[in-house]
């Protein structure tokens, strides 16, 4: 359904453009000749746009084109200047003193509604003028049937609403999510911060800050998370489309897009038509994936027609989408809006991130032929929990050890000498390729991860004696916590995770069914150079004391020799 909404837009131009040749004088940025002995001074038109919308929230409207003429001009025909706002919705240019217009390049469509401009206004030497465009001057027209489903351009839309869709970070994953208010209110899946106990909002590759849930709605699988403001000004808050029960913003066969960060990436657009339309979902053929999750499905006017939630098809064909509709979504925003004075934001504070660093990959394939890793030699103990340090270089070991033994395998079999040792990798082995370096296990980082280990029942263990089956596994413990101490400091880590592990293995001779949290903690590889003792304090869960452990200098050195192309990166500037 479309329906009418309170809309304001106001746009502050800031310019300086000499009358008699726009373009040109654009491009000089200099006043053309003229007969008079003294050159006018250019003065300034100043613009913003910002939208108050039907649930009351204003934002800005980035990325939004307008002509500007000047009257009388014979360039007003042939060459307007196009101006475009930026994603903050102001723009400034320089003007010389003269009449001009500024006119919609193309109109803005905004639940259901087409708004458009033809607006004139002088500019004064030495001053700036203040244009105020908003539906008190505008052309306001419905905007066309359909026109969602015919005249959609997608990359338009991703370059508008893009910025205003965050990556959202929890402990054992990540989804997206997108900002619906300047306030620094984020809708996401509430299936994308369940249990969380780190939660960040990572806004690029070099700022992420801390998100709280505000409100949520388990049972729709909807929660709001709250950032602080100071940290998203100029991203783009999107606007939710109008979406009643009965009456759908979108139709079967309508073109939507979806924008979000799944697997590996950040922050793609995919693109497919309206499948179906339910009370409570849409379903598309708009190809969404894990870590698509919470993010907005837009129709083509760039309004939010819903939460993309979960795939259908499980492997069966190219599947299908699941997104929930965003009129489900209203009353916990409203939940949240009325919470915002309850308690400050959270801290504006950058958190760490990992380096943009990327590795070689024939540099690597060669390094890890040359000298050989094992993951035993980056193991710890801590009481019950398995404690490994891992790094990109002992993950790609890993890659090329079952070939390894397989070509070890094969060298017996023919008597040839099996003795290990440093080697070049045969030309036909398995290579390393440039966009496997973008997946997460080659980031530039030091993984801790904490795993409990499994035990069997004393009564398990002894039906195995008898029969050879029945038996029961459980883990020891739980992991807690840990932190990583250089010296006397506490090293804060790019990423804490405790992470809920839920496992139902059955056949064979055993069963496992349990649920057990274990630990992921990332760090940047500086915080292993030499300089300062290292200790890993690690806590079980229940358990008051933790174990410590003081990380031995053999340990440490093979961490900082897998990451010597990094240390020389950093070192000629890179950050």
């Amino acid at each position: 359904m479309k329906h009418p909404a309170a809309l304001v837009i106001g746009l502050v131009l800031s310019a300086a453009l000499p009358a008699g040749g726009i373009a040109a004088a654009v491009a000089a940025g200099t006043t053309p000749a003229s007969t008079s002995p003294a050159v006018p001074q250019p003065g300034t038109l100043a613009a913003s746009v910002a939208i108050v919308t039907a649930d009351l929230s204003v934002r800005p409207v980035p990325k939004q084109k307008f002509a500007i003429v000047a009257p009388g001009d014979a360039a007003e025909s042939a060459s307007p200047v196009e101006v475009v706002t930026g994603f903050d919705g102001t723009l400034r240019m320089p003007l010389a003193p003269g009449l001009y217009r500024i006119r919609s390049a193309a109109p803005v469509d905004l639940e259901g509604r087409r708004l458009s401009w033809d607006v004139g206004f002088e500019i004064k030497t030495g001053v700036t003028t203040t244009i105020e465009l908003s539906n008190d001057n505008a052309l306001v027209e419905a905007a066309p049937a359909g026109t969602a489903a015919r005249d959609m351009d997608a990359g338009a839309l991703f370059e508008r609403y893009r910025l205003g869709v965050i990556k959202v970070i929890a402990d054992g994953g990540h989804g997206s999510g997108f900002l619906v208010s300047d306030d620094g209110l984020i809708i996401t899946n509430h299936h994308v911060v369940a249990d969380a106990t780190f939660l960040v909002a990572k806004l690029d590759d070099r700022h992420k800050h801390q998100v709280v849930v505000i409100a949520e709605d388990a049972n729709h699988d909807i929660a709001v998370l709250r950032i602080h403001p100071d940290t998203i000004r100029g991203r783009p808050a999107l606007v939710l489309a109008a979406d009643a029960p009965g009456a759908s913003p979108v139709a079967v066969g309508d073109r939507v897009v979806a924008i979000g960060s799944p697997l590996t990436t950040e922050t793609i657009l995919t693109e497919g038509v309206v499948s179906k339309v339910n009370d409570d979902k849409i379903i598309s053929d708009v190809n969404i994936n894990p870590g698509n999750s919470g993010g907005p499905l837009l129709d083509a006017r760039g309004q939010v027609i819903g939460i993309n939630t979960f795939a259908m098809g499980g492997g069966q064909g190219p599947g299908l989408s699941g997104i929930t509709r965003i009129r489900l979504a209203r009353p916990i925003l409203e939940t949240a809006r009325a919470a915002l004075n309850a308690a400050p934001p959270p801290s504006p504070r950058a958190l760490p991130v990992e380096a943009t660093y990327r590795f070689d990959p024939e540099a690597t394939r060669q390094e890890v032929f040359a000298h050989d890793r094992d993951d035993s030699d980056y193991r710890l103990a801590a009481g019950k929990l398995n404690v490994t340090l891992s790094t990109p270089m002992l993950i790609a070991a890993d890659t090329f050890r079952s070939e390894r033994e397989a070509e070890a395998g094969r060298k017996k079999r023919r008597k040839e000498d099996v003795t290990p040792g440093p080697a070049t990798p045969d030309p036909s082995s398995r290579r390393l390729y440039a966009w496997q370096m973008d997946e997460d296990n080659f980031r530039p980082v030091v993984a801790v991860r904490a795993l409990p280990e499994i035990k069997m029942s004393f009564g398990s263990a002894f039906k195995m004696s008898m029969i050879g089956r029945g038996g029961k596994l459980r883990f020891k413990t739980d992991f807690d916590r840990m932190e990583l101490r250089r010296g006397d400091e506490v090293v804060e880590p790019i990423h804490p995770g405790r992470i809920k592990e839920v496992l139902n293995i059955s056949g064979g001779a055993a069963t496992l069914q349990d649920i057990t949290w274990w630990g992921l903690y990332e760090y940047r590889p500086e915080v292993f150079e030499p300089g300062a003792p290292l200790v890993l304090r690690i806590w079980e869960q229940g358990v008051a004391e933790p174990h410590v452990i003081t990380l031995s200098e053999e340990l440490l050195a093979r961490i900082r020799g897998d990451f010597t192309a990094y240390m020389a990166w950093l070192r000629t500037g890179g950050s």
